[in-house]
C-alpha cells in the first residue's frame, strides 16, 4: 500500500468515528431519561466527535494554513463545551428538571437557596419602594381635569 492509501484509511476511519460519535451524542440527547444524563451527551461525545472529523480532515490538507484554522475550531469547541454544559445543568438544577433521584453530594443546594432568598429579598425591596413613592406623591386635584371645580 502506498502512503496516500495509508492516509485515506486513516481519514476515512477518524471521520467515521467521528460521525459515529456525533450520531450517538444526538441519539443520547433524545434517549435518555433525564436531563443530567442528556448533558454527558451534549458534551462529551459531540467534542471527540468533532476532534476526530477535524483530524481527518487535516490528514487530508496539504495547505498549512488550512490546518492553522481548524486548530482555533478544536480550541474554542473545547473551552466553550464544558461551559455550556455546567450553565445548562445550573440552570436545570435550579429549574428542578431533572428525575428527584438521591444526588450522594448536592453541592449547589445552598448556593440556590442564598440566590432564592436574595431575589425574595430583592422583590420585597422593591414593593417598598413602590409602596413609598405612592405614598409620597401627591394626591390630584381632580380625577377628571374638566370636570368643574366646586
Amino acid at each position: 500500500m502506498s502512503g496516500n492509501t495509508w492516509l485515506d484509511l486513516a481519514t476515512i476511519i477518524f471521520v467515521l468515528a467521528g460521525a459515529f460519535l456525533s450520531f450517538t451524542a444526538g441519539l443520547g440527547l433524545l434517549r435518555f431519561p433525564d436531563m443530567i444524563a442528556r448533558l454527558h451527551a451534549q458534551s462529551k461525545p459531540q467534542a471527540a466527535g468533532l476532534l476526530f472529523i477535524l483530524v481527518g480532515v487535516a490528514l487530508q490538507q496539504t495547505d498549512a494554513w488550512t490546518i492553522a484554522f481548524l486548530v482555533p475550531i478544536v480550541i474554542f469547541q473545547f473551552l466553550t463545551t464544558p461551559a455550556a454544559g455546567m450553565m445548562l445543568a445550573r440552570g436545570g438544577y435550579r429549574s428542578r428538571h431533572f428525575e428527584h433521584v438521591e444526588l450522594r453530594i448536592d453541592e449547589l443546594e445552598d448556593e440556590v437557596k442564598r440566590a432564592q432568598r436574595a431575589e425574595e429579598e430583592e422583590a420585597a425591596r422593591e414593593r417598598v419602594r413602590i409602596a413609598d413613592d405612592a405614598a409620597d406623591a401627591p394626591e390630584p386635584e381632580s380625577r377628571n381635569p374638566n370636570a368643574p371645580k366646586l
